[in-house]
């Protein structure tokens, strides 16, 4: 798709492209290519893609697939893309937003992904996604941890599993997702994701490779969840708050973030907790392991 082509498309939804929303488009094919070839797609296969802009990555994705969801908060652009690329009827155009909220994914995204799905047990689910900057790390943690709620049975109806997640995002975010213990970028996106998937950086991306071009490197990225992982984690949002209560305050022991994070009835019963299986609570967050971390959320309050 050439650049005459999206802006084509661009001056029918009388917009341009915004730094509000995230917005860089893909303009390279080989990386589209890579995309594409890293999600391992099947004429099966029902994909969610955010941020579709102009829509050059979902008219590779559209002839591959059973059906692709392309949602996007710019109501515009995307009434523009879908009438650009009508011929595509497999393609289903949603205008909102991915999250719900805090820690919570869209009930029409997931209801829509369940309505495109041809069977229950035929092909599968796959995020394959340019995101948008402004999205990325809350999407990908929330997709993992509602896959990981579901694993109870009363969590499991309308959930949908993804086997697999290939986007792009900014570079450092992309290094922060993969990042070991002790490391400049490790954090609670490195331990949540640690703990429920696999993750690997497959590629770096120039900023020429987006029009506009943004002002730093991106990654081509994919993670695929655990099953295995996921069926160790009891409760994850009781993880999710041990992992974030802990970043808060990386830089200080253990010891003294609890008493940050809680009133002192609340800290005390945790540091009780923490005593009782020996943990050090003179560490600091930046040195555990993510497996320390799921091992200290059974102390964590409810």
């Amino acid at each position: 798709m050439q650049r005459k082509e999206i802006e084509q498309i661009l001056a029918a939804a009388g917009t341009r492209p915004t730094r509000r929303l995230g917005q860089h488009f893909m303009m390279q094919p080989q990386i589209l290519d890579q995309i594409i070839a890293a999600a391992a797609l099947t004429s099966d296969d029902t994909v969610l893609e955010v941020g579709p802009g102009p829509g050059n990555l979902t008219s590779r994705l559209a002839p591959l697939v059973h059906a692709v969801l392309a949602v996007d908060l710019d109501a515009p652009l995307l009434t523009a893309a879908s009438q650009y690329w009508e011929k595509l009827s497999n393609v289903r155009w949603l205008t909102a937003d991915v999250l719900a909220g805090k820690h919570c994914l869209n009930p029409l995204v997931i209801n829509t992904l369940h309505s495109l799905k041809p069977t229950l047990r035929t092909g599968s689910v796959k995020l394959v996604s340019n995101l948008p900057y402004n999205v990325a790390s809350p999407l990908i943690v929330d997709i993992l941890a509602a896959q990981c709620a579901a694993m109870s049975a009363d969590h499991a109806n309308g959930h949908v599993n993804f086997e697999r997640l290939v986007f792009t995002v900014q570079w450092e975010v992309g290094q922060r997702m993969r990042a070991a213990p002790g490391s400049e970028h490790y954090g609670s996106l490195s331990v949540l994701i640690s703990l429920m998937a696999s993750v690997e950086v497959l590629a770096g991306i120039a900023p020429g490779a987006f029009w506009p071009p943004p002002k730093v490197k991106s990654a081509l990225v994919r993670i695929i969840p655990s099953d295995e992982k996921m069926r160790r984690i009891e409760n994850v949002q009781r993880l999710q708050r041990t992992v974030s209560n802990l970043f808060s305050h990386r830089r200080q022991n253990i010891s003294n973030a609890i008493r940050h994070s809680f009133d002192a009835p609340v800290a005390a019963q945790v540091l009780e907790n923490l005593r009782s299986i020996d943990f050090d609570a003179t560490r600091r967050s930046e040195t555990l392991a993510p497996e320390e971390f799921l091992e200290l959320s059974h102390c964590w309050p409810t």
